[in-house]
């Protein structure tokens, strides 16, 4: 039976959902344009396991993040920043994806999840459980932990127009970058959860919504 990462996000990105208040979130800048967006996982994964992510990796056992993205956002520009962007995503509490947006219509945005947990883990030793802050099963206590990580979601895009320059969408990626939480002592080894890692999906959105 595959484990589930705690937590997923409601908007199925890919990882842990990062929750701000208030409800629904106040997103900088004026909008341009609402999205259906929708994404496949790029496979195989570039490198493989183990230098990759093995809980992203569909034959595994522990694999833990969606295969196919369904959600819905609002992106706005401007604000403090005249190239300033920000994706705010339709569920409650999502916190934005800040980032930046190119004369040309491209756009990079992303957030960082400095809570976030993999489960499924092994360890190479107690100093290594210890030093991750790790929890593992009293029955097995290298193997089948639950680690905290370090998330990064990162959404690149480029907009799309109709020939009467009507916003029809956005084509692009979100990578999903894991690393070790704050704290380990460099050079320490760690479990296979904690090492950094990273996976991809190909993003394609549609307008529904105008400003």
């Amino acid at each position: 039976m595959k484990k589930a990462l705690p937590a997923l996000a409601a908007l199925a990105l890919a990882g842990c959902e990062v929750y701000a208040v208030p409800s629904p979130v106040d997103c900088p800048g004026a909008r341009v344009g609402t999205f259906d967006v929708a994404g496949d996982q790029v496979l195989p994964l570039d490198p493989p396991p183990p230098a990759g992510c093995f809980f992203a990796d569909p034959s595994s056992a522990s694999y833990q993040v969606k295969q196919t993205l369904f959600f819905n956002g609002s992106l706005y520009v401007g604000g403090p920043a005249t190239t300033a962007a920000a994706l705010c995503i339709g569920a409650p509490h999502a916190a934005p994806r800040i980032g930046t947006i190119a004369d040309d219509g491209t756009f990079t945005v992303s957030y960082v999840n400095l809570t976030g947990s993999i489960a499924g883990c092994t360890c190479p030793s107690s100093e290594a459980v210890t030093a991750g802050r790790c929890a593992c099963p009293v029955n097995s206590q290298l193997t089948g932990c639950s680690c905290p990580a370090v998330i990064q979601e990162t959404i690149r895009g480029l907009l799309q127009h109709d020939s009467q320059g009507v916003l029809t969408g956005f084509a692009g990626s979100q990578t999903v970058d894991v690393s070790p939480p704050p704290g380990v002592p460099s050079g320490t080894p760690v479990c296979d959860c904690q090492v950094a890692c990273s996976f991809s999906y190909s993003l394609a959105a549609t307008t529904v919504g105008a400003p």
